[in-house]
């Protein structure tokens, strides 16, 4: 099968999902910069949401770019996880609106946490297809991620300040791909 129309189904998916994102960001209600703070929740969730996204996109381009081919389960794989990521502006816009609130944190957390674990099976998948499945490993950062999700997910609700901090962290830590070992 061809994975330049998966890359390219993916690419479209991604903008749109970013296109929906900016579009459900309200104007302040006033031309002052008072009422363009007073949305500080809703911008900080936002920019988090966005890097989130990009940073996707760029591993995405990475391990589609290594695959030779892909196969029916890497395909639906990429559709479920374009199924959870298509879901970010909603959870971005309600914890836009209810920053510290228990359910919103509690689902934005959980998207997060389902598009690491779809990526990760899906980089599994491409793996095993591509004769790599036995030189495949979850790396710490792969499992500091899953934990820092779950974990933002489970409690966020009740400390979501820190939640945000820590997947920030943890999210920047992904702007830069791993570096995969050469054999020798």
């Amino acid at each position: 099968m061809e994975k330049n129309r998966l890359e390219a189904f993916s690419d479209g998916v991604l903008a749109i999902i970013i296109t929906i994102m900016i579009l459900e960001l309200k104007q302040p209600v006033s031309d002052g910069w008072g009422d363009f703070f007073a949305l500080w929740p809703t911008l900080l969730t936002y920019m988090l949401s966005f890097l989130f996204i990009a940073i996707y996109w760029v591993n995405h381009h990475i391990i589609i770019n290594q695959a030779q081919r892909v196969n029916y389960p890497i395909l639906w794989c990429n559709i479920a996880w374009l199924f959870v990521m298509s879901f970010i502006p909603f959870a971005t816009a309600w914890i836009g609106n209810h920053p510290t609130s228990f359910a919103p944190v509690c689902l934005y957390f959980t998207d997060l946490l389902l598009a690491c674990l779809t990526f990760h099976l899906m980089v599994y998948l491409i793996a095993r297809e591509n004769g790599m499945a036995k030189q495949f490993k979850l790396s710490l950062r792969n499992i500091i991620s899953i934990i820092t999700y779950t974990l933002a997910a489970a409690l966020g609700g009740f400390c979501p300040i820190a939640a945000y901090i820590v997947v920030a962290i943890v999210s920047c830590w992904w702007i830069f791909p791993e570096k995969k070992k050469e054999s020798k």
